[in-house]
């Protein structure tokens, strides 16, 4: 009988799992903010620069670019910004984003979340409202699930692919 529930519990696991691929790398447990903070402060000061938060910006650009075109349409941004977001941030109105343009859209959410403008997002500023806006730009989400794999290689930003 036992077995049975395990066999039940093991089958509903698989499933969710699942349900939570995206482009073959699972998506595993959230993230706490506090853990995403600590992952994007690369040199472990204590605070997210905007160096930082650029480098895991263009990380992210390049693994959202699934088509390598290097732009980002609004099915690629899909989770990081809405499609009113993609018209509005749009300098050419061509409906993508290239790099340059995705990372001017992270330096004015930068902007707004550094609270105090000395460059730095300490952890209040981090979660504050306009700190979870720049998350949603920097973090890889599935369906509002944070990233799964993010090392830092060489001093470096990572994004793993599950």
């Amino acid at each position: 009988m036992r077995t049975l529930g395990l066999t039940r519990f093991g089958a509903l696991v698989l499933l969710s799992s699942t349900a939570l691929m995206a482009g073959g790398a699972p998506v595993h447990a959230r993230r706490s903010t506090a853990s995403v903070f600590q992952m994007l402060d690369i040199n472990k000061d204590g605070t997210v620069d905007e160096a930082e938060a650029r480098q895991a910006a263009f990380a992210l650009f390049d693994r959202l670019d699934t088509n390598k075109d290097g732009t980002l349409d609004a099915n690629e941004l899909r989770g990081h910004l809405s499609n009113e977001e993609l018209q509005s941030n749009d300098p050419d109105h061509d409906g993508t984003l290239t790099k340059d343009e995705y990372l001017a859209i992270v330096e004015q959410r930068f902007k707004a979340a550094d609270a105090n403008h000395d460059g730095k997002l300490k952890i209040d500023e981090f979660t504050s409202a306009p700190g979870a806006a720049l998350v949603k730009l920097i973090t890889y989400q599935v369906e509002g699930v944070h990233p799964v794999r993010a090392d830092v290689i060489d001093g470096k930003v990572a994004l793993g692919k599950g």
